[in-house]
């Protein structure tokens, strides 16, 4: 239902709990049909640079309606409960792309 690289809308917390916000989100779990939970980095629409980001364009097939940023410092697990649904996908040259900046956010090295 939500393939590893959909990008959904979702209730997404803020880091201290005190609420959330509904907002784009880059699905980054893979087989996710099997378990009830998706992990998720937050997409923002402020535009900023650093290392544990990437810019995802605004276009039909992401969904996305304002250029953005993909912030692969700003994880969560999420239930599907919370998800509004999908808008679109990243390309698939993206996420090949981005790969090293996803994972040199949790010390793994090279995939």
């Amino acid at each position: 239902m939500f393939p590893f690289g959909s990008i959904v809308l979702a209730r997404f917390p803020f880091t201290d709990l005190s609420g959330d916000k509904r907002r784009p989100a880059l699905v980054v779990s893979r087989e996710n049909d099997r378990r009830p939970d998706l992990v998720v980095c937050f997409i923002t629409s402020v535009q900023r640079s650093g290392p544990d980001m990437a810019p995802i364009a605004a276009t039909a097939g992401t969904g996305l309606k304002v250029p953005s940023l993909v912030r692969f410092d700003k994880l969560a697990t999420l239930d599907r409960s919370v998800i509004t649904g999908r808008i679109g996908g990243a390309p698939a040259e993206w996420l090949h792309m981005h790969r090293l900046s996803f994972f040199g956010v949790f010390g793994f090295g090279q995939p």
